[in-house]
């Protein structure tokens, strides 16, 4: 896009803000005292589509909302979900909607730098709630020092916040489970079980600087779907990080050509771009790399296997270790709370230590 065509794009976004500000301010605000702030464009609605179902869920306890910033977010959101949404730029928007909503806990399912928007607010309990238990540099952040509270899936995401400097992650870190387990989603209409053993290879995107770089899809990508499509007993399915392909053209690259690999064998093996959750609960075995489907997948019992831990990039050694990780199943399952009774009881903690005096 052209310079001139980069200052339309963000005059047009401003007044259409503008617009979907002044509609909001007209309408008579609820009492949400449970408010989820996401200020990115569209393009980074995975990280809170995770959270819908559990947000839906969550309402019924307790009223929610939704915060947008961004108008095309607004909307897109609205559609996808029946939690209440709301639209908020400016400090002197947000302030209106956090008092008008008599919000009193904000959950934040990123780092987004514009988060600093609503942190400044005193009165409400500010939680950091991700998008997923990853081994990640970003899931051990020093931003997390920002948040009152961070929920966490078990004791062991607490072990590795440890390792922040100058956080107190036995004081900050409530473990609530897995609840986005509790809803994974509904698979493809084309999807039917066939007797095969089911292979899901989930590789990350290529991150957004060197240290997090974690992407399995240009090393081990094309080897690990020959190595599944040369089986008549195993079935693939692939499903990209969102954001694959974004930073680097190669990444980009490799997940078309394993796209089209798919496309041309033929064989039932799925390209997963929908809901959430419904290929790990399909899934035999996962092939995946440094992620949060890492967590996920143990967490719901399935057999493992890392990208980087292959000892061979040969397709028929690959397909042998995939085919006795499947056969063999989980050795050590590791079972998950993926009911709504931690993220329940997080939220009641966050509602405790809003009733201290703030500064």
């Amino acid at each position: 896009m052209s310079a001139l065509g980069t200052s339309i794009s963000i005059i047009l976004t401003k007044v259409r803000a503008r617009r979907v500000a002044r509609t909001i301010a007209r309408t008579t605000p609820t009492t949400t005292p449970i408010a989820v702030y996401f200020a990115d464009a569209p393009q980074s609605l995975y990280q809170l589509r995770r959270w819908y179902r559990v947000l839906e869920a969550l309402n019924v306890e307790y009223p929610t909302a939704i915060i947008t910033s961004d108008p095309s977010t607004f909307a897109a959101v609205r559609r996808d979900t029946t939690v209440a949404v709301t639209f908020a730029s400016g400090a002197p928007e947000l302030a209106r909607v956090l008092e008008s909503h008599q919000v009193r806990v904000v959950l934040y399912p990123n780092h987004n730098a514009l988060n600093f928007r609503v942190l400044r607010f005193a009165v409400p309990v500010h939680v950091f709630i991700g998008h997923g238990e990853s081994g990640k540099e970003s899931s051990v952040s020093r931003q997390l020092k920002a948040y009152d509270l961070d929920f966490v899936a078990d004791a062991a995401a607490i072990d590795q916040l440890r390792g922040i400097r100058g956080y107190d992650a036995d004081a900050s870190a409530v473990v609530i489970g897995s609840p986005w387990l509790g809803f994974v989603g509904s698979p493809p209409l084309s999807w039917q079980p066939d007797g095969r053993k089911v292979v899901l290879y989930a590789p990350t995107w290529e991150g957004d600087r060197a240290s997090m770089d974690y992407s399995s899809v240009e090393s081990h990508g094309e080897q690990i779907v020959a190595a599944v499509l040369g089986s008549p007993d195993l079935r693939l399915i692939y499903r990209p990080h969102p954001w694959l392909g974004r930073v680097r053209a190669a990444s980009s690259e490799a997940d078309a050509r394993l796209r089209r690999a798919l496309a041309t064998a033929n064989r039932g093996d799925v390209v997963d771009t929908g809901d959430y959750g419904w290929a790990l609960t399909a899934a035999d075995v996962c092939v995946t790399d440094v992620s949060s489907v890492v967590h996920d997948i143990q967490a719901l019992g399935k057999p493992l296997l890392l990208a980087t831990g292959f000892e061979s990039r040969d397709a028929d050694r690959i397909r042998a270790a995939i085919e006795q990780a499947a056969s063999a199943g989980a050795s050590s399952p590791v079972t998950a709370n993926v009911s709504m009774e931690g993220i329940l009881a997080g939220i009641a903690t966050a509602l405790r230590l809003g009733a201290a005096p703030t500064l």
